[in-house]
């Protein structure tokens, strides 16, 4: 069995790296470069020790992480490319339909 942990640190890893890599910087945060390469030094080295601690307590072997790393890429990858090329644009027209519903008169 896959792990898990591995995959869903992975997952959010890989997504952060893309997020950071190809996404704008949100207004309200600084337009400085390190706003890009803060998050990734940070989550990486966190998501290599989660990794490693499945190992280093015996809940996982090394071919069971890696399978846990392969799905979490796979699905971090897929999603990132989903939102980007057109479910955010879904997500925005329900958005809309909440806020503003058509009024009806019965």
């Amino acid at each position: 069995m896959p792990s898990t942990h591995s995959a869903t640190s992975t997952h959010y890893a890989v997504f952060v790296l893309l997020a950071c890599h190809y996404l704008p910087i949100h207004s309200s945060l600084p337009q400085a470069p390190f706003v890009r390469l803060v998050p990734p030094l940070v989550i990486v080295p966190w998501a290599f020790i989660v990794i490693q601690s499945r190992i280093w307590l015996g809940h996982h072997t090394w071919a069971q992480c890696a399978v846990g790393c392969l799905v979490g890429a796979s699905f971090s990858l897929g999603w990132f490319t989903l939102w980007t090329h057109g479910v955010d644009r879904l997500g925005l027209a329900v958005e809309n339909i909440i806020k503003y519903p058509v009024h009806r008169e019965l």
